[in-house]
C-alpha cells in the first residue's frame, strides 16, 4: 500500500471520528479541518458510503453530515505521536497555575495512560523531558471554580444568569441580568460572551471580575445570527470597540520591524517592504486601545501614518510619559 493511500485511511477514519462528535458539521469546516478541497470531501463522503460507514447529510440551516444514531466505533489504537501529542497538550495546561477544569484534564490522562501500550509509554516518556511549553502570564483562577462550573451549566442548559461585576474602567459593581452565549479564552485570562439585558446588546465580561453569580429559572434562545468568528471581527486582541473597521498604517523600523515580519499579530495584516529594512504594517481594527499598547511598546521603532486620531492619541501619551518625568530631566 502507498502513501497517498495510507494518508487516505487516516483521513477517513478521522472523517468518521469527526462526524461523531460534531454531528451536524458542514463539508467548508472538514475540509478546512483537513486542509483539502470540498471535492475531495465529497469523495470521502462516497467511499464512505461504498464501505458501508452509515453517514448521511441533511439540508437546510441546521443541517450538514451525520452518523447514523446508536453506531458504534469499536476502540481506536493511537500511534506513539499521537498520544504524545495528546499528553503534552494536556500538561501544558497542568503546569499553568490556577487554569479551570485541571481535575477533568487530570481524569481524562490517567484512561488514557491505562490504555497505552509498553511502547507508547517509553515514547512519551522520552519526547516529555525534550519538550517544554508556557502559555506565559496566567490569571490564577483557582478561586473561581464555582463560577465556571455555573456558567457552564447555564450555556448548557440556555439559562439567564444574574451576576455582579466590577467594571474596572468605572470603578463600579453592577447588577446584571444576562444570557450566557460563550466561554472564550485570550491573552491569559477567560472571558464570558453574553447578551446583557440592561446594556441591550452583546457585551464581553472577564471572568474574574465577576463577584457573583445565581442561576435563573428563565431560559432563553441563543440568536440564530450569533457566532463568535463574527462577533469578534477585526478587534486586535479582545476590545471590539464600536465594531466598525479603521484602517491603520504604522512605518516601523529596525530593528522591530525585523521581528514584526515573523509574526502574524491579525488575519488582516498586511506588512510591505520599504528602504533601509523599515516595513509599512497595514491592518483593520475595531478600536485603537490594544493596538495603542503595541506600538507603545515599539518606542522609536514606530510612526502611526494612519488615521490622524490614533497618531494624536499616540503624540498625547507621549507628552504625557514626558511629563511625568519633567523633574527627573531637570534635575540632571
Amino acid at each position: 500500500m502507498g502513501v497517498l493511500e495510507i494518508h487516505k485511511i487516516e483521513r477517513l477514519i478521522n472523517l468518521v471520528l469527526l462526524i461523531k462528535n460534531q454531528p451536524g458539521i458542514k463539508v467548508k469546516e472538514i475540509a478546512n479541518i483537513f486542509e483539502t478541497s470540498k471535492r475531495t470531501i465529497y469523495r470521502d463522503f462516497n467511499t464512505l458510503s461504498l464501505a458501508g460507514f452509515p453517514v448521511y447529510s441533511a439540508p437546510g440551516r441546521v443541517g450538514g453530515y451525520f452518523l447514523t444514531p446508536g453506531y458504534f466505533l469499536p476502540p481506536l489504537r493511537f500511534t506513539c505521536e499521537e498520544a504524545a501529542s495528546l499528553l503534552i497538550s494536556a500538561k501544558l495546561f497542568l503546569n499553568q497555575k490556577g487554569f479551570p477544569y485541571q481535575e477533568h484534564i487530570q481524569l481524562a490522562l490517567a484512561k488514557l495512560e491505562s490504555t497505552l501500550g509498553t511502547e507508547n509509554r517509553q515514547y512519551i516518556k522520552k519526547i516529555d523531558k525534550m519538550i517544554s511549553i508556557s502559555l506565559g502570564k496566567l490569571k490564577d483562577y483557582q478561586e473561581y471554580s464555582d463560577i465556571f462550573q455555573k456558567l457552564n451549566q447555564a450555556i448548557l442548559e440556555k439559562r439567564q444568569i444574574e451576576i455582579d461585576y466590577y467594571t474596572i474602567t468605572r470603578n463600579k459593581l453592577t447588577k446584571r441580568i444576562v444570557d450566557p452565549l460563550h466561554l472564550m479564552f485570550r491573552e491569559g485570562f477567560w472571558y464570558l460572551i453574553a447578551f446583557c439585558h440592561w446594556r441591550k446588546e452583546i457585551k464581553i465580561f472577564r471572568i474574574d471580575r465577576i463577584q457573583s453569580i445565581t442561576l435563573a429559572d428563565k431560559t432563553f434562545e441563543v440568536p440564530s445570527n450569533f457566532s463568535l468568528s463574527s462577533y469578534m471581527g477585526k478587534s486586535w486582541r479582545v476590545v471590539r470597540g464600536d465594531g466598525k473597521p479603521k484602517i491603520v498604517e504604522i512605518k516601523i523600523f529596525p530593528p522591530a520591524s525585523r521581528w514584526v515580519k515573523e509574526e502574524m499579530r491579525h488575519p488582516t495584516q498586511e506588512i510591505i517592504p520599504l528602504a533601509d529594512e523599515a516595513i509599512l504594517f497595514k491592518v483593520e481594527v475595531t478600536s485603537f486601545i490594544e493596538i495603542k499598547k503595541w506600538i507603545l511598546q515599539m518606542g522609536s521603532c514606530a510612526q502611526v501614518l494612519e488615521p490622524q486620531e490614533l497618531k494624536e492619541e499616540i503624540i498625547k501619551e507621549i507628552e504625557e510619559m514626558r511629563e511625568r518625568y519633567k523633574d527627573k530631566l531637570l534635575v540632571r
